[in-house]
């Protein structure tokens, strides 16, 4: 059995690159202010300030999510209100997207109609307007897990 080697060149070079690369960016973001950093550093590890939300922002967001969907006309959409209306009329469900966007209604209703795509494309489509069980997979599926 042949054994690998380790090419001592390439990862010392690899080193070297990847010492150099931390050095430039260790150097530009001293550069910035402690806010600056701050901000960058919340960024890069996908965490900031805490959306305010209030009673008046989600029935707002709630209102223009249901104008958007209905100017999108999406078939997806169609179908699974046929299918379990409540289901993705149910405020919580929408404010599911809605918070994962900020609140950025457009964002939320594409990102709902791709959810309710997908529910399809792996599930089939008798099941996008419901939630997906343990029972809902094969063992192949389960194995995955």
């Amino acid at each position: 059995i042949p054994v690998p080697t380790l090419d001592v060149k390439h990862d010392t070079s690899s080193r070297r690159e990847m010492k150099s690369t931390e050095d430039f960016l260790a150097s530009e973001m001293s550069k910035l202010s402690v806010q600056e950093r701050s901000k960058a550093m919340e960024e890069l590890h996908c965490v900031g300030e805490e959306l305010k939300e209030t009673p008046d922002m989600i029935q707002q967001s709630l209102k223009e999510f249901d104008q958007v969907l209905r100017e999108r006309n999406a078939p997806i959409y169609s179908l699974a209100t046929s299918q379990n209306r409540s289901y993705v009329e149910d405020p919580s469900f929408r404010l599911r997207f809605l918070r994962a966007n900020d609140h950025n209604v457009r964002e939320s209703v594409n990102q709902m109609i791709g959810f309710l795509s997908r529910k399809e494309t792996y599930f089939g489509r008798d099941k996008i307007a419901r939630d997906i069980t343990l029972d809902d997979l094969d063992e192949e599926d389960i194995a995955l897990l």
